[in-house]
Parts: structure tokens; C-alpha cells; sequence
């Protein structure tokens, strides 16, 4: 599985609850620990955290150790530098204050993320457009679909057409405008079944994806996870 890795900026990924893990390799408190995200002051370029616990008690971490924070969020993990700003506690409950760079790196976990997306397109049916009749008479039939989900690796999509698992087609869209595919080849990865009003839905795979197109693919998909995530926030 391979990792794609961007800076983003921390305010707009980090929210309250987030799981953490704390790396410390600091003498005698060397290790991993889990702790909470419970606040996150961007002006101040620093976040309230849960004081990890290790068996059954709190670990004792001095103003100045420095930390690797792992942040996590569904299927996106968040990697920054911070170090120990000061110590506190609320009634029976102790935290940190840890500094957060104003940008920190993301790194996609699973090789595609899938985002919900509406967006409308056509296909042509691949033995079709590349038959020698259609060729010489240009004349090839469209097919309009429209997007459920959608990742750097393929999609899945409504239909009136039917097809099979194994259908080749030539997959054409505008992506918010920002990006535009045009005769991308994809197959029929599996049949999902039918919205209320009887149309197809399929899993589909892009097939014979350039290194470049994927990359902007996948930054494409980035910034509108990232768009949700503050949107749902907010």
C-alpha cells in the first residue's frame, strides 16, 4: 500500500475528541502513549490535551519534552513536532498544553479515501467507441450517470444504462471544475443495486491511471475531505 503525503493547515483538520498518540523518547518515559484532544487554540498555535495515563496512573512529562503527536480522523492520520508547553488540571482531571505548527502533515492511510460526491457525466461503452463502424461514422451513443462516492481509484455511479461486472467503459467528467476527465477508461467492478426510482448503481475501477493524473486525483479528493471535515465541524 502506498502513502500519499501532504502539509495542511492544522486548523482546519484538528477538532475536539480526537484520538492522539504521544511518542516520547525522553529517559525513564520513553514510549507511545494514547491521550485526547480536547482543545485547539490556533491563534495561540496551541492545543489542551488529555495527560496520558499508563497503568492506572497519570505520566508524569516535564514542561519542554519533546513530542511526536499522531492525530487520527476516520481514515486519515495526522503526523506534527510539538513539545510540552505547561501542565494543568481542571478538578480531578490533569492535561497538557502543547505547542501545534500552524501546518502539520497528512497521511492518506489506505491507498484511496472515498468522499460523498454528486456530480453528473457520461460514458461511452469502450467496444463501441473503438469499433471500426463508429469510428468511420463518429456516431457513439452517450450514456449519462452521476456520482454517489467518489476516490483517486474509481467511483460509484448511477445509471439508466445496464451493464455487467466486467464492462470496459470511457468514463467523461468535470470534478467541481477543477478537474476534468475526458475517455478514462473503467471497468464494472460490481453492481450495488438500484435507487427507488429503478436506475443502476455500480462500483466502478479506473484503469491505466498516469502517475500525474492520480496525484491530482488524490489532491483533488484531500481538499474536499478536508472541506467537509470543516464543514461538519462548524
Amino acid at each position: 500500500m502506498s502513502e500519499y503525503i501532504e502539509k495542511v493547515l492544522a486548523k482546519n483538520v484538528l477538532y475536539t475528541n480526537m484520538p492522539l498518540d504521544l511518542e516520547i523518547e525522553e529517559k525513564g518515559i520513553k514510549g507511545i502513549y494514547k491521550s485526547i484532544l480536547y482543545e485547539h487554540n490556533e491563534n495561540l498555535n496551541l492545543a489542551k490535551i488529555g495527560m496520558p495515563i499508563y497503568k492506572g496512573a497519570y505520566v508524569k512529562i516535564p514542561v519542554g519534552v519533546p513530542l511526536s503527536i499522531k492525530a487520527y480522523s476516520k481514515n486519515i492520520l495526522y503526523s506534527f513536532k510539538s513539545s510540552v508547553h505547561s501542565l494543568g488540571k481542571e478538578g480531578n482531571v490533569r492535561f497538557l498544553i502543547v505547542s501545534v505548527p500552524k501546518e502539520i502533515y497528512r497521511v492518506q492511510r489506505r491507498h484511496y479515501v472515498r468522499i460523498p460526491l454528486c456530480e453528473e457525466g457520461f460514458f461511452y461503452l469502450k467496444e463501441e467507441f473503438e469499433s471500426e463502424n463508429n469510428e468511420k461514422t463518429k456516431k457513439v451513443e452517450k450514456h449519462r450517470f452521476v456520482t454517489k462516492d467518489f476516490s483517486a481509484g474509481g467511483a460509484a455511479i448511477v445509471t439508466k444504462k445496464n451493464l455487467l461486472v466486467g464492462d470496459k467503459i470511457l468514463i467523461n467528467i468535470n470534478l467541481k471544475d477543477e478537474l476534468s476527465l475526458k475517455n478514462v477508461e473503467a471497468e464494472i467492478v460490481r453492481e450495488i443495486g438500484q435507487t427507488q426510482l429503478g436506475d443502476n448503481i455500480y462500483g466502478i475501477k479506473f484503469l491505466g491511471i498516469t502517475p500525474d493524473l492520480e496525484k491530482e486525483l488524490v489532491r483533488f479528493v484531500f481538499k474536499w475531505e478536508i472541506a467537509n471535515v470543516k464543514n461538519n465541524r462548524d
